[in-house]
């Protein structure tokens, strides 16, 4: 499991630009395709079977999408009377002091802030001494900052905080009504907005699955197809800049890389043992992917990697290439890779042998109290546009059952 999620780390930091002068073609993703193919013995990739994921959106899940319009427009209160309890948001002001002298970040200077008692992440116990207070109360707070609190003149000291509870934080929400729905929606109803969520659920879990599907697809064919020969200094160089990688990130929270492998959860002593394993895994999948795109005939345009780059620096917030290739570590290879990548693995789903394990592809289930039918709903957005049809009692139970 560690070396799975190191290789998952891993990947986000691997650049590909490993072959640059390689091959005789000036395109990137035609000189990647020459380089690599001739060291893979490709596996079964055209109709490999498999069974379709069929994830059901439940009533539940539609229920608590449909109550985010609700949450999303409560409004707050500000309660000047009751008692402040643990869960609570409160307003607070507070003046700290050590040993009679106040220091610096040590007040609210009137501001007021917004604390969730319980969860705030002040030092010691401060939340649970403002519990049991009312809106108006002032009083002391009473805590001592740890040993290694960062900063000298606290560490380790006890301080107090002359605190005043300002008000208690409450959210009225509003009801969900026809009227709620039509003003802050394009729709009519509460029924016509559910069943607009639930369409656009089912839409997305089925993408979802998909792209589970082709993942499971691209693993079935990794485990068939075989590279014959790596070149090792191809690895030792990616596992070189993998390892400096690292280490430039360690820096960054000021710790050696041990110390950051420990912090993360990795074992030190085998860092680099599984570091060149998920080098080599994942230079596996780039020549396999390379060799299905040479035996395919699929390639990639300057056109389509210059449109992938404008993608990329418009999710970036960047405005140069080459800031992002800075940022990123890419290189133009790269840029070409991801695309030839995502036709590759849509073309092996797209080939792909699907087994169907019944005639509908994915349900509503209602789990609500006192209800255990499943309502049929289509998978693709014209099914789920066209009207339900209704199902007698006995149907709806016959079909849970199936």
């Amino acid at each position: 499991m560690r070396g799975k999620k190191l290789q998952l780390l891993l990947v986000g930091c691997m650049g590909l630009s490993l072959l640059a002068g390689c091959g005789k073609s000036s395109n990137p993703a035609e000189a990647m395709k020459e380089s690599y193919s001739q060291y893979v013995d490709l596996g079964d990739y055209k109709a490999i079977k498999y069974t379709p994921t069929e994830t059901p959106v439940t009533s539940e899940q539609v229920d608590a999408r449909v109550n985010q319009l609700v949450t999303q427009n409560g409004t707050k209160i500000e309660k000047k009377s009751g008692v402040a309890l643990k869960g609570d948001t409160v307003n607070i002001d507070y003046v700290g002091t050590v040993d009679g002298v106040e220091f610096q970040g040590g007040t609210t200077g009137g501001k007021g802030t917004e604390i969730t008692l319980g969860s705030s992440g002040y030092v010691d116990n401060f939340d649970e001494q403002i519990e049991g207070h009312s809106p108006g109360e002032t009083f002391d707070v009473k805590v001592t900052f740890p040993e290694d609190y960062g900063k000298e003149e606290l560490n380790g000291k006890p301080a107090v905080f002359k605190t005043t509870l300002n008000f208690i934080v409450s959210t009225e929400y509003p009801e969900l009504t026809d009227a709620f729905v039509a003003e802050k929606t394009e729709y009519k109803t509460v029924e016509e907005y559910r069943a607009s969520v639930q369409a656009e659920m089912v839409k997305d879990q089925a993408e979802q699955d998909k792209e589970t599907d082709k993942t499971a697809l691209m693993d079935q064919m990794m485990e068939t197809s075989a590279v014959k020969q790596y070149s090792q200094a191809e690895l030792e160089n990616q596992t070189k800049r993998l390892t400096d990688q690292m280490k430039s990130t360690a820096s960054a929270y000021g710790m050696e890389l041990n110390q950051y492998l420990m912090a993360i959860g990795y074992d030190a002593d085998k860092f680099q043992e599984e570091i060149r394993t998920a080098v080599e895994k994942y230079t596996k999948r780039k020549m396999i992917i390379c060799a299905i795109a040479e035996k395919e005939d699929i390639n990639v345009s300057k056109a389509e990697a210059d449109a992938k780059i404008q993608e990329l620096l418009k999710s970036t917030g960047l405005s140069d290439v080459k800031d992002l290739n800075s940022r990123t570590g890419y290189s133009d290879q790269d840029y070409y890779y991801m695309i030839l990548e995502e036709k590759v693995v849509d073309f092996v789903y797209s080939n792909a042998d699907p087994k169907k394990t019944g005639s509908e592809p994915t349900t509503i289930v209602d789990t609500t109290e006192g209800g255990t039918e499943s309502k049929t709903e289509a998978k693709t957005e014209a099914q789920t546009e066209s009207k339900t049809e209704n199902k007698t009692e006995s149907q709806t139970e016959s079909k849970s059952e199936n």
